[in-house]
């Protein structure tokens, strides 16, 4: 086995967690192997395939007790103030990485006590002066913009900490190293060991490893028997396998919140080369309808729309009488106008290019067409067309009348009645997993009696501090640059 010079700290995730902890314990002088198990040039860390934003607050307290409130009591206090204190921090911290941002939006749940602390922050290219962004702030709890989107994506957020990571000496990428094994010596972790290709690699660190790998989106097998339903599909990072947990509980760390993730409704297709892929997929703008399985419309589907990470819940029904899930898929239903509109997904960001006209995914089947609705929803798979015709009659004359029996705003409500129509089949899914490794406010990961693992931390997705609800836009981010900072200072401090 291969061993390599020993470092200070060892982080597992090229990702904006591990970049951040890579950074902030370089620049404290530690010499830093960030470990990526992507190679450079295929490089989709969960960062790169988001939307780019990021969750800071205006205020402590209050952002505490709106974290609080969202994590349905997963969370314990003491760590969600602990985000809470970096959240008021973080677009200083991210302007001191040299990366710009406009304040863009705000929290999903205006409910909620504490709402009104939250700022959602959009990463600005290299050079863009924030002063000349104007932003139209969305209404309260939504993300729906007009006009052109006055921000970069992912793309630019990653090629952002890219060129940060790059900045410090002190740091050193290995790219194409699939972390295996936590090296631990005397209950202490001290290492970690990979493969390249046919090789393995050791790698020792005398502050220990910083676990920011993600979750288990593409563990179908940890998503059976963790998720609240199956299938469940995701769109992001094609690495996310759950390797940092099973290294994890290899040297007996808890897991907690296995079964929360971020959810909407997603797509998902068999593309002619054989491949699967699973998308995010927009039904704005209306007017749209989802079905079950029978042809009945179940919840308001404004919350899809204006992509609130809550919708999927109504999707993970269970009917005790049919013993099945009877809305796994469901069925979305619009008309030409939306067809006409926009592209139904932004892609797969590198692995797919979605047809600007919809028109390649009308012909590869991933989109059903008909002169009829109740055609275009056989054609999907629903289980009773004709029933689905009626839902859209019956839905068409609600927006006659101007009401909604779901509690669609009235805007919403816009009739699915020129032709031809259109159904796709959607399914609970969505961007990443929650769970992982139990940590502290530290970030240290706990075993199971709530005590530290010597010389392990974790942050990021991996276990991240949210629970049953997803706190705004950019939340994940927002974590991730708290966490990232708050797990290599507890690392350094805590050199053994």
């Amino acid at each position: 086995m291969q061993e390599h010079t020993e470092f200070d700290l060892i982080v597992v995730g090229f990702g904006a967690a591990g970049a951040a902890a890579a950074i902030t314990a370089a620049r404290k002088g530690a010499r830093v192997a960030l470990i990526e198990k992507q190679t450079a040039d295929a490089h989709y860390s969960s960062t790169r395939m988001s939307g780019g934003l990021i969750m800071g607050a205006n205020e402590v307290e209050a952002a505490t007790r709106y974290l609080d409130e969202c994590s349905g009591g997963m969370i314990p206090i003491d760590v969600t103030r602990a985000w809470a204190e970096r959240a008021v921090k973080t677009r200083e911290w991210m302007r001191g990485l040299g990366i710009e941002s406009v304040h863009m939006a705000g929290g999903w749940y205006p409910k909620l006590n504490g709402f009104e602390s939250i700022e959602v922050y959009a990463p600005l290219a290299r050079g863009v002066d924030p002063a000349s962004v104007e932003v139209d702030m969305p209404a309260p709890g939504e993300l729906a913009f007009k006009g052109p989107v006055p921000f970069g994506n992912g793309q630019t957020l990653h090629d952002l900490l890219v060129e940060a990571v790059s900045a410090e000496g002190n740091i050193t990428p290995f790219f194409g190293h699939k972390a295996e094994r936590l090296i631990q010596q005397d209950s202490r972790i001290t290492g970690l060991r990979c493969t390249v290709g046919e090789e393995t690699v050791a790698f020792r660190a005398s502050c220990g490893v910083i676990l920011a790998s993600g979750g288990f989106e593409q563990d179908q097998d940890m998503i059976l028997n963790y998720l609240k339903a199956y299938p469940i599909y995701f769109y992001g990072a094609p690495a996310n396998t759950g390797d940092g947990i099973r290294m994890a509980q290899a040297v007996g760390a808890d897991l907690w919140h296995m079964n929360q993730m971020i959810g909407r409704a997603v797509g998902h297709f068999k593309h002619p080369d054989g491949r699967e892929i699973s998308f995010n997929i927009s039904v704005n703008p209306p007017g749209y309808a989802i079905v079950d399985k029978y042809g009945k419309r179940f919840a308001n589907e404004y919350l899809q729309a204006v992509s609130k990470p809550n919708f999927y819940y109504e999707l993970l029904h269970y009917d005790a009488d049919l013993l099945e899930h009877p809305r796994i898929p469901a069925y979305w239903i619009f008309d030409s106008r939306r067809m006409n509109a926009r592209p139904i997904s932004g892609g797969s960001f590198g692995h797919y290019a979605w047809s600007r006209d919809n028109r390649t995914e009308v012909e590869m089947g991933w989109i059903k067409e008909a002169d009829t609705v109740e055609g275009a929803v056989r054609a999907a798979g629903c289980l009773d067309p004709e029933a689905a015709a009626r839902t859209i009659a019956e839905y068409n004359a609600a927006c006659a009348e101007g009401g909604d029996a779901h509690g669609r705003p009235a805007e919403s409500m816009i009739p699915i009645d020129q032709g031809p129509f259109y159904c796709i089949p959607v399914y609970p899914g969505g961007a990443t997993t929650n769970g992982g490794p139990r940590r502290d406010a530290k970030g240290r990961v706990l075993n199971a009696f709530a005590e530290p693992i010597a010389g392990l931390f974790a942050a990021g997705e991996l276990g991240g501090a949210i629970g049953v609800l997803y706190p705004s836009p950019g939340a994940n981010l927002g974590e991730a640059f708290a966490f990232g900072p708050i797990a290599a200072e507890t690392a350094l401090s805590e050199r053994g």
